[in-house]
């Protein structure tokens, strides 16, 4: 059960997110730093959430207990989990969190606005949905 309390955290995060591009714009969110701040907490919360649902399922299927972020996407990929693509967007996924997490003045704010123009945030739920699939069909997280 906990993958689907992580899979829901992403998911109110990320619509939490949309609805807010959706009613305000990312020019607004991007100029306003109130929206920036909580828009970049958004993408925090459902980035930490895929990294812990993905180390969850690694550590649950025995493949390993990985001891740090860097090294999920390598056993998710080693694993046959996630190909080498999704594995690239996986380690990218967790160099955006560490980065909103440790150094908030260092945030690209062309990079923010490319992700939230693009809906590219919306690849999290797309890669938390391929693991938890794969963890469900091997009876993991039951």
């Amino acid at each position: 059960m906990r993958l689907h309390r992580l899979l829901q955290i992403i998911r109110e995060n990320l619509e939490l997110l949309d609805a807010r591009i959706g009613s305000e714009g990312v020019d607004k969110i991007l100029e306003d730093k109130f929206y920036l701040l909580a828009a970049l907490h958004a993408l925090q919360l459902a980035s930490q959430a895929l990294i812990d649902l993905a180390s969850h399922v690694i550590s649950e299927a025995g493949i390993a207990v990985p001891a740090s972020y860097s090294e999920v996407s390598h056993h998710l990929r080693e694993a046959g989990i996630l190909d080498e693509s999704d594995a690239q967007l996986f380690r990218r996924i967790v160099g955006f969190r560490n980065v909103v997490v440790h150094q908030y003045a260092e945030v690209d704010l062309g990079l923010v606005g490319e992700v939230l123009r693009g809906r590219k945030y919306m690849d999290i739920a797309r890669l938390a949905l391929a693991i938890s699939r794969w963890a469900e069909e091997r009876g993991l997280d039951p």
